[in-house]
């Protein structure tokens, strides 16, 4: 029986150790996974943001077809305005926020806004300094649309390459 003792301590301590070690390792796998949660809940904010800022400064390429397309006799004016102002209130807080989350991202992003503004600036001045028109008239044919495509993609780049995991962006 004195024997018999010694091991089934031995045998007590070895199942507390097997215990010890598996609780050790189920927390450290709930951590990690945790951790892989909020990196990916993370990553998913940040790409709503950028879509989301990516989609106000697009708003400036509408904007030049609503003003074209606005009542002849001024009676939209103040609304195309105001929401002008609201427009430029997104775009300075996109501006800010994405510059808080990556400087160079936000620095794209002016980049991205250059060239948007650059290509609609003129045509909205051309577009307020005629009548509007009918929203069922046809678009004339010499009409210009803004071309953003180059701007858009060299944007879209930029964020691809912010949100990607940094094993794949080298």
């Amino acid at each position: 029986m004195q024997a018999a003792l010694p091991s089934a301590v031995s045998a007590a301590g070895g199942t507390v150790i097997g215990a010890s070690i598996t609780a050790v390792l189920a927390a450290t796998v709930a951590i990690y996974l945790n951790a892989v949660g909020r990196k990916r809940e993370d990553r998913n904010r940040r790409r709503d943001i950028y879509s989301q800022a990516y989609r106000t400064a697009l708003e400036w390429r509408e904007a030049v077809q609503r003003v074209r397309r606005r009542a002849a006799d001024g009676s939209e004016d103040r609304a195309l305005v105001e929401q002008f102002h609201q427009l430029q209130e997104r775009i300075a807080y996109y501006q800010g926020w994405l510059g808080i989350e990556a400087a160079d991202l936000g620095r794209s992003y002016q980049s991205f806004l250059d060239k948007v503004l650059a290509e609609c600036r003129p045509l909205l001045q051309e577009a307020w300094s005629k009548p509007g028109r009918e929203p069922t008239e046809p678009t004339p044919s010499d009409e210009r649309a803004p071309d953003l495509s180059e701007a858009k993609e060299t944007y879209l780049r930029e964020v691809r390459k912010h949100l990607s995991p940094w094993w794949e962006s080298q």
